[in-house]
């Protein structure tokens, strides 16, 4: 055989492996965490209590409305872009319980390229709550000039408020209560008190003593009661504090299918 020919014969055989490897990706996704947490720093950009108190605020959120937002820093994307890494790295770890109610917030911060790279990605669950719009809008106003000067937690901590903000607009159930029991006992607690207010008010008239005058001079306690709790009232939205309870209980196989945000600075 000759020289050209043994030639021709060697490249058709690594051809398929020259194709094959052509299309081969780099798959730089991390293993999910084991105990599972919602605040991943693999990128070593948050000090130890920034990481704890987001971690906190985000478990607490969670138990209170069912809805999981997942933070990740990875130091590379491999092949990928930004919003194609988060999707299928959401998907692999199933961040969100069965309803599909999970966001990830992903983030590589600036390297040899010189770019920070920022996505949010929104389950199916809540993407009525959070349309891309919206996820665009945080990303362009809210991180992005933070972003600029690699401020990485006060963005990605000023993410998550407005995140949860919106997706307890959207789902709001309280996590293996049961039965809504919780939303029962604070009808009947409303019922009653909705009750003896208007019986009090009749038994004033009836007196005649109203509610501004008297010689006793008690007061009602000096403002309104208000019954149930808001999204403000768990501590989340107010700067990332101390003092949840509980533990994270885990992924639930929530599933993503594209919607979302990104942004690069």
């Amino acid at each position: 055989m000759s020289r050209s020919l043994r030639f021709l014969a060697a490249l058709f055989l690594l051809l398929p492996v020259a194709l094959a490897s052509g299309r081969e990706r780099v798959e730089p996704f991390p293993e999910k965490p084991s105990p599972e947490r919602l605040v991943n720093d693999f990128c070593g950009i948050f000090s130890a209590a920034q990481a704890d108190s987001l971690e906190q605020a985000l478990v607490a959120f969670d138990d209170s409305t069912s809805n999981q937002i997942c933070v990740v820093t990875v130091p590379e994307l491999g092949d990928y872009e930004v919003a194609e890494y988060a999707l299928r790295l959401a998907n692999r770890w199933g961040v969100g319980p069965s309803r599909n109610n999970g966001v990830m917030l992903l983030l590589k911060p600036r390297g040899s390229d010189g770019y920070v790279d920022v996505t949010i990605q929104v389950g199916r669950g809540l993407e009525g709550a959070i349309p891309d719009v919206y996820a665009s809008r945080i990303i362009r106003n809210t991180m992005g000039p933070r972003l600029v000067k690699d401020e990485y937690f006060p963005a990605v901590s000023a993410a998550c408020a407005q995140l949860m903000a919106l997706a307890s607009g959207e789902i709001s159930e309280p996590r293996d209560r049961g039965d809504d029991i919780g939303g029962v006992i604070a009808f009947i607690v409303f019922v009653v008190f909705t009750l003896v207010f208007v019986l009090a008010i009749i038994y004033a008239a009836k007196k005649g003593g109203g509610f501004g005058g008297g010689s006793g001079g008690h007061s009602s306690g000096g403002g309104p009661i208000i019954i149930g709790r808001g999204p403000g009232s768990g501590g989340w939205s107010g700067g990332f504090g101390g003092g949840f309870g509980g533990g994270f209980g885990g992924f639930g196989g929530g599933s993503f299918g594209g919607g979302g945000a990104s942004g690069r600075f």
